[in-house]
């Protein structure tokens, strides 16, 4: 026979050594950024708990979610609409910057959580002074106390805190968290207080004993749009406004104590360290305004985009990982075909960054993916599928949509046959889902079909997208889907040849097996019935009987042969 016969399949079984090493790259790969995808999963889960305001790990049922203050009441006046929708985005901007600060913190592996003090027994619901406080170990960080305000004025605001007799002097002390644009003083702090402004205006509008009031919150409009509109606009952040009315007013306390008022001069000076105390305690929340107003718009949305962002963070390290896993394992394998002779040194280095840019796009979408997952996971209401979340199965939900994809697109394109499509599947199923599955089923101990379902549903969407749009591509090659279907109607054929004859086979053994059993059934039944009249020695004969009929040789025959047995050191065997 000649050598050239065994070339196709010894190009075949390359082919598919080849297949199975980038699979079992891959896998390699997803288990490596089983980590990121834990860590940022968990991250993920934040934000969900946020949402829905209740946290299904401890079963903690929080004051407020997101999801719950957008369904809070507006006034259906828009005017006054727009003052309720402003309110509410305050809780919305608490909530939304709580689950920011714990994801973030998840993700740097620190062990400080903050909570709304409304989620706390020491604090009770709506305390007047502190909003959110950080905790670690299960006590309060002194000196995190902090309130959170979004309100329009913000100098207004930071007045009535410092000066002697303030509206809001009882946060003195603690931190003041404002909107990112307030805390900056930008440009669009000022627009946003003349927005606010007009709003105020348009509201005493209707009105006709406001008129002056109302000319006047225009005109301060127009001035804060003008200076924020102003080529030479210097932003003045909050701190900067706090330390020049300190300024201000040392020098009013001095001016006051050489006129000899030492009462005013005690005042001021007062006052300027109150001011000093909260240029060093305001903070940035993180948020904007105009965020916050999202958060409670469009709860949703923001979540989404919240986990998505923190996604991509995890697959920027996955891809990190996967790129630096991908070198070392290409550089041994092609220096290893280099020695052997197989590789010119020079292809090398290409073939070192194809697979390092493969291995890192499989890291990415591995930990993007799973960290999504992973996140959804974590905070379901399953007790089981929470469970599963702390395995390695979310890591591998996208290396088994990438692999048993690529079986899919090889069945339907005809390059493999029904038998083997279904041993990929199986082995590749099995093979990668074996290890976690098993830690799933040692953890939870539950029925493997439905750690099995758990999988399987987070795959399934998937996997059909791909099978679709691999039958789509396979349909474009007419020829090709017509040798295809040729194949498919034979084995049919086939098949239904192969059940009838194992179907006719069947019939003539039941016929001709089932009416001697039934015979020697009823016998067996009616010797046992009689024992007393029948003796020992004859029910063991009739049971050995019985027992060959099904196939199975009985040790003993007799009662003597029983009681030899039990007086030697034979075995029993069953």
């Amino acid at each position: 026979m000649s050598s050239s016969k065994f070339q196709p399949d010894i190009r075949e079984a390359l082919i598919e050594h080849e297949r199975k090493v980038r699979e079992a790259d891959r896998t390699t790969v997803a288990m490596a950024a089983n980590e990121v995808v834990q860590r940022f999963g968990s991250a993920n889960a934040e934000y969900i708990k946020g949402y829905t305001g209740v946290d299904q790990e401890t079963g903690q049922r929080l004051a407020k979610g997101l999801a719950g203050i957008s369904n809070s009441k507006v006034n259906e006046n828009p005017v006054y609409a727009n003052q309720n929708i402003r309110q509410q985005a305050g809780f919305s901007a608490e909530v939304a910057v709580t689950s920011r600060d714990n994801a973030d913190a998840i993700v740097k592996k620190s062990r400080v959580r903050t909570s709304r003090t409304d989620d706390l027994p020491q604090y009770g619901a709506n305390h007047n002074v502190v909003d959110r406080v950080r905790i670690l170990d299960g006590k309060v960080v002194d000196g995190s106390q902090a309130q959170m305000k979004f309100v329009g004025n913000r100098d207004k605001l930071l007045d009535s805190i410092a000066r002697e007799k303030g509206e809001f002097a009882r946060y003195r002390g603690v931190l003041l968290e404002l909107p990112s644009e307030q805390f900056q003083g930008d440009r669009s702090h000022l627009l946003e207080q003349a927005k606010q402004l007009r709003a105020r205006a348009k509201a005493l509008g209707t009105d006709s004993g406001h008129s002056e009031s109302v000319k006047e919150l225009f005109e301060k409009a127009d001035l804060l749009e003008k200076r924020g509109s102003s080529p030479s606009f210097q932003p003045q952040s909050a701190a900067d406004y706090c330390l020049e009315q300190a300024a201000q007013r040392r020098a009013n306390a001095l001016k006051a104590e050489a006129s000899g008022n030492l009462q005013a001069a005690q005042t001021l000076n007062e006052e300027a360290k109150n001011y000093e105390r909260l240029a060093e305690n305001v903070r940035d929340s993180g948020l904007t305004t105009q965020e916050a107003i999202y958060y409670r718009e469009h709860p949703e949305i923001a979540t989404l985009l919240d986990i998505g962002r923190t996604s991509h963070h995890a697959g920027l390290e996955g891809a990190r990982i996967g790129a630096a896993l991908g070198v070392s394992i290409s550089l041994l394998s092609n220096f290893f075909k280099v020695a052997q002779g197989e590789k010119d040194l020079a292809d090398v280095f290409k073939d070192v960054s194809k697979d390092a840019l493969r291995a890192g796009a499989v890291g990415y979408a591995t930990s993007f993916t799973g960290a999504a997952i992973k996140g959804g996971m974590q905070q379901a209401q399953s007790k089981y599928v929470r469970q599963l979340a702390t395995t390695g199965a979310p890591a591998l939900v996208m290396d088994i949509c990438v692999s048993l994809g690529a079986s899919v697109k090889r069945y339907v394109s005809g390059e493999i046959n029904e038998a083997q499509f279904l041993s990929e599947v199986g082995e590749k199923g099995s093979g990668m889902l074996s290890a976690s599955m098993m830690a799933a089923v040692g953890q939870i101990a539950i029925p493997i079909p439905i750690v099995g379902a758990a999988i399987g549903s987070m795959i399934g969407c998937t996997l059909s997208s791909i099978f679709y749009q691999s039958a789509l591509e396979a349909a474009r090659d007419l020829e090709r889907s017509r040798t295809h279907l040729n194949r498919v109607r034979l084995a049919e054929a086939a098949a239904r040849e192969r059940i009838t004859l194992e179907r006719e086979s069947l019939l003539a053994f039941m016929g001709r097996e089932i009416p001697q059993l039934q015979k020697e059934t009823i016998q067996f039944v009616g010797l046992i019935g009689s024992v007393s009249e029948t003796g020992v020695d004859a029910i063991a004969v009739a049971v050995n009987h019985y027992a060959t009929l099904l196939g199975k040789q009985i040790q003993f025959e007799s009662q003597a042969e029983f009681n030899d047995f039990m007086a030697s050191d034979k075995p029993l065997f069953l």
